[in-house]
């Protein structure tokens, strides 16, 4: 029967391997091929799972640091500078807006303990201030406020009390919106004719100066166009014959002055 066969027959048993048998060895080896190849899913699986769940990590620690950032600084009493342009108050006019920006840190407390000046949870800041005016994305420093303290009830821009004049918008800053016995004010005018901004000083009789006062339960107006300030009833007030319950300002806009009129 075996001389039927063709002669490849004969020639495949003397070819490479014929008689090899599949060793233990080789059995080893296929076995760690197969649990390799198959780890491979599994491992890639493990590592998108684990990078899916870093970045979620990441992004709800990025979540609860964006709110709540700022006020933990707040709390430890500086801010870092250049972080934002902090606007501690602000006033608006037709043609553009003043600003009163904060100038590097400022110190942040919380009164802690009511009293006139006010509640205990109100906020005091403290820091140099910089008055500009913007319009027409044209801005201009009018001055600086340094060594200045708000303190109000929240860290919202205080809004300035806007006063209509013949020549000018003025604008009434009081930087601590109660006080025991005058509420202290600075002044700035807006020109109407040439859109100019300046600080005006107050001027009773011999004494000038930058700032001035009102009675705290009141709010400053302008009649027969004049700046109209109610005067305190503390010591010195009434009692004294120089009192005048009403002080009234004529408006220089050529010097920048409120000049206190008779």
């Amino acid at each position: 029967m075996n001389e039927d066969k063709p002669d490849w027959y004969s020639r495949a048993k003397k070819a490479p391997f014929s008689d090899e048998k599949f060793t233990s060895e080789m059995k080893k080896n296929v076995h760690r091929s197969v649990i390799f190849t198959d780890s491979k899913p599994k491992r890639r699986k493990h590592l998108q799972v684990g990078f899916a769940g870093g970045l979620m990590l990441l992004i709800i620690l990025i979540a609860f640091q964006l709110p709540f950032g700022r006020e933990e600084q707040q709390r430890a009493g500086t801010l870092p500078p250049g972080t934002e342009e902090t606007i501690r108050a602000q006033g608006v006019t037709d043609e553009g807006r003043l600003r009163v920006i904060a100038v590097g840190q400022e110190k942040i407390t919380t009164l802690g303990a009511p009293s006139c000046f006010g509640i205990e949870t109100d906020m005091s800041f403290t820091g140099n201030y910089s008055v500009q005016y913007s319009t027409n994305q044209v801005t201009n420093e009018v001055t600086t406020l340094g060594d200045l303290t708000f303190i109000q009830p929240t860290s919202a821009p205080v809004d300035m009390i806007r006063l209509p004049f013949q020549a000018a918008d003025v604008f009434i800053l009081a930087p601590q919106y109660r006080d025991c016995h005058g509420i202290q004010i600075y002044a700035f005018a807006v020109e109407h004719e040439t859109g100019k901004a300046v600080q005006l000083r107050f001027q009773d009789e011999s004494l000038v100066s930058y700032f001035s006062y009102y009675r705290p339960g009141t709010t400053p107006v302008v009649k027969d166009n004049k700046l109209v300030l109610e005067s305190t009833e503390g010591p010195g007030g009434e009692g004294s014959p120089d009192y005048k319950p009403k002080r009234m300002y004529r408006l220089d806009l050529k010097q920048g002055v409120m000049v206190l009129a008779n």
